[in-house]
């Protein structure tokens, strides 16, 4: 897995590592939204997620963009399938749990790109299975690499939307991550580039708690 995981990341971030130097972790940055949509009264359950790429990776995206034969905004578009391409098989950075149960969900609907200050943004829909069966109660749900090559987090005081028709009787919270600093002193390390630990990430990473 973690073989699998490093060819991914060399792949998608190659143009990222042309521009910036190896650091610590993390190398790349997104501002987070998201919201829950609830429907079915909380038994068809899918999360929004509005992910805002830093200002390196956006600018090397668009440059590359730019001089794409078919024009700017074909490039960006192929680069945004190929990002989400590579987050499929990791469930695009989303961990769902119903107590113990991780849950599968699926990507649904379009996804959205624009760019905004020269930063591209992408908006994507997540969607519980069906099969798992998940009533309206409390679970919970995080957004994160697991190699902390990026960092990915709500803007600080931000609160999670809920709508759907069991949006009045749910409520939400996130919780912050709280590192040992035996976690900080390794993704300080740049030993991390050529060694990926997958388990990293969930420790630097914010848990969205729904209770309804």
């Amino acid at each position: 897995m973690l073989r699998a995981w490093a060819c991914v990341t060399a792949a998608w971030f190659l143009i990222l590592s042309m521009v910036t130097p190896t650091v610590a972790h993390p190398h790349m940055w997104v501002d987070l939204e998201s919201r829950v949509m609830l429907q079915n009264d909380g038994r068809s359950i899918a999360i929004q997620q509005i992910w805002l790429f830093d200002d390196f990776f956006s600018t090397a995206v668009i440059e590359d963009a730019a001089v794409h034969p078919e024009g700017k905004n074909i490039g960006i578009q192929q680069e945004i399938d190929r990002i989400l391409a590579a987050l499929e098989p990791y469930n695009y950075f989303t961990v769902i749990k119903h107590g113990n149960e991780t849950l599968s969900s699926k990507l649904v609907g379009d996804v959205e790109w624009k760019v905004i200050q020269n930063r591209i943004q992408m908006k994507f829909s997540l969607a519980v299975d069906k099969h798992n069966g998940l009533e309206t109660q409390y679970w919970s749900y995080a957004v994160f690499d697991p190699t902390y090559y990026i960092e990915m987090l709500h803007a600080e005081g931000a609160t999670i939307t809920i709508e759907g028709e069991a949006s009045t009787k749910c409520n939400s919270w996130i919780e912050q991550p709280n590192p040992s600093s035996d976690a900080v002193a390794l993704s300080q390390s740049t030993t991390l580039d050529n060694n990926p630990n997958e388990t990293i990430g969930r420790l630097f990473a914010e848990t969205v708690h729904v209770n309804c």
